[in-house]
């Protein structure tokens, strides 16, 4: 593979995406960051930027760009889709590292859709369809950004609207992240690949915004002494994923499996080989969505 492969990243402002973008930009790919806001996204461009410079990498403006998108919004998710199809005529990969975690909730928007699960599942999923049939002309790759825990998944409350609890909302969220990735799998082998990807604990302590990221009360002050003790910063899974991206010649011989930083896991995923509750949720969510039957 070239070393100008275009990668999307969705979640390119965190800890574990803005890592990535780090790290796949030193590589010499083409990133382009996805994320709500503007501003945002232009000062994670600019920290990029001094990044290649201190480590006296060249690279060209053009090399580094964002695509504005609210995962929240699936209007908006079309129009971004619709947008990067058009600006960019290869896509060699996708990192799907959208994890907001929102307290407070119920949090229902104006479409009826509880926010958290909108932004987690449904903007990530929507997105990645609607670049699959360019994706395929490259062996794509999806990497989704999972997490090291599993929640069952409750269709009479798929959302968790009825009854939320933000932790257990979050965690099934994540759940269904594992669930697509291996559903993507399945349903498009020998066309694109799709990884699950579970780092550790990633904490971007550099970054200027960190304060206005952390949880409210008890939640907050737990993830505060988790970055003390424990808290990696983001190269530790910038690389991997950076080397998952473009070192793979033949992305099939990995398409289906679960990644803990750089090791792959042996270990037999529970939400990732349930192939009936894979099938469900993915048509759960092409209804969701507004796509069309598969």
């Amino acid at each position: 593979m070239t070393n100008k492969q275009t990668i999307l990243i969705a979640g390119a402002t965190g800890n574990i995406g803005g890592g990535a973008a780090v790290a796949l930009a030193k590589r010499g790919a083409r990133v382009v960051l996805l994320g709500r806001y503007p501003d945002t996204l232009k000062a994670k461009v600019d920290r990029i930027r001094i990044a290649l410079s201190e480590a006296q990498i060249d690279y060209q403006d053009t090399d580094i760009t964002i695509l504005v998108v609210d995962f929240s919004d699936m209007e908006s998710v079309k129009h971004a889709a619709a947008e990067a199809l058009n600006r960019f005529p290869i896509i060699d990969g996708l990192i799907l590292s959208v994890g907001a975690l929102i307290q407070n909730g119920p949090n229902i928007l104006p479409s009826g859709h509880e926010m958290m699960f909108a932004i987690n599942v449904m903007g990530p999923f929507l997105f990645t369809h609607l670049l699959l049939k360019r994706m395929q002309q490259s062996n794509g790759l999806v990497l989704h950004v999972v997490a090291p825990f599993y929640k069952e998944i409750d269709w009479d409350d798929l959302e968790s609207i009825r009854i939320h609890k933000t932790e257990i909302a979050y965690h099934r969220t994540k759940t269904c992240n594992r669930v697509i990735a291996a559903e993507l799998t399945r349903r498009y082998a020998g066309r694109i690949s799709s990884v699950a990807f579970k780092p550790t604990f990633i904490i971007d302590k550099s970054d200027p915004e960190l304060a206005k990221r952390w949880p409210s009360g008890l939640l907050g002050l737990f993830w505060r002494i988790m970055t003390v003790l424990l808290a990696k910063p983001p190269s530790v899974a910038g690389e991997p994923i950076a080397d998952l991206m473009l070192s793979y010649r033949d992305r099939s011989t990995i398409n289906g499996a679960l990644f803990k930083l750089d090791k792959r896991v042996k270990k037999p995923d529970k939400a990732m080989n349930d192939e009936v509750l894979g099938k469900r949720l993915w048509d759960e969510l092409v209804l969701l969505t507004g796509l069309k039957a598969e």
